[in-house]
């Protein structure tokens, strides 16, 4: 049975990846990086989007202070590598939105990159075990920081393409709802990843409705900043409290692999 979750896992990322190489090269619209809210405020460019991004260093550090204490050190150091990357979100975005373009988007989309694949690694480490998210966790931190390159060097050649980006941000999106269903562990622990499940997609929806929100609001706040600040929080619920890690050879029913199932 084990083997059977791992398996659909593995079919449903396998289907996802398929689909988006079928597509054509996507670019970057030229248009992404015209916000809502783009007035200059104490002597700071697009200010409101500038600053929310404070949102990101906050939970970052307060993330580091939250790990101190964790008892596995391999789980540990993947946490923090997971918040020190959250910190360099807010710095990239800062830096990005004080003059958008694709050469700064860059170093927004990089440090992205380097969340997404940590906290995936994270997630398997907690609901598999340690040696399977020992063993993701470079392969896919490497592949975020090699979708952006990627997406940026085309861009440069006018073949822009996000597609290898697409998956890197939205693949963690399969797994780990699948996970959290298919390895359940206590109500605590689910809930912190359905918390940061629903900011995430929250937040997209800020972003997809930056201007719309900022006419509501009577031109006081945008989508876009609104996103920084709804996916920030999302991060507070991190990590999971009691976190709880399968060696290996443990046999316990709670985890999704067992001593006998471990691959």
């Amino acid at each position: 049975m084990s083997h059977m979750k791992v398996g659909l896992i593995g079919l449903l990322v396998l289907f996802a990846i398929g689909i988006v190489v079928s597509l054509p090269p996507i670019p970057q619209d030229v248009a992404y990086h015209s916000f809502a809210g783009d007035e200059t405020r104490w002597g700071i460019a697009n200010a409101a989007n500038v600053l929310s991004n404070i949102g990101f260093i906050i939970v970052g550090f307060i993330g580091l202070i939250k790990i101190r204490h964790l008892p596995n050190k391999e789980i540990t150091l993947m946490w923090r590598f997971f918040f020190i990357a959250t910190i360099f979100v807010g710095l990239g975005s800062a830096y990005y939105h004080l003059l958008p373009s694709n050469d700064t988007l860059v170093w927004d989309r990089l440090p992205m990159a380097l969340c997404f694949g940590a906290l995936t690694a994270c997630v398997c480490t907690e609901r598999l075990n340690a040696r399977i998210g020992r063993l993701l966790f470079m392969p896919l931190v490497m592949s975020g920081v090699l979708s952006v390159i990627y997406w940026w060097i085309s861009e440069q050649h006018g073949l822009g393409d996000l597609r290898p980006y697409i998956l890197v941000q939205y693949i963690p999106m399969i797994i780990i709802p699948l996970l959290i269903l298919l390895c359940p562990k206590s109500t605590e622990q689910n809930r912190a990843y359905w918390l940061l499940l629903a900011s995430y997609i929250l937040a997209k929806g800020f972003e997809f409705s930056d201007v719309q929100i900022f006419d509501l609001t009577n031109h006081v706040i945008s989508g876009h900043t609104l996103k920084h600040l709804a996916a920030a929080i999302g991060i507070l619920a991190l990590p999971p409290s009691a976190i709880e890690v399968n060696e290996g050879g443990d046999t316990s029913t709670r985890y999704c692999l067992t001593k006998k199932d471990n691959l």
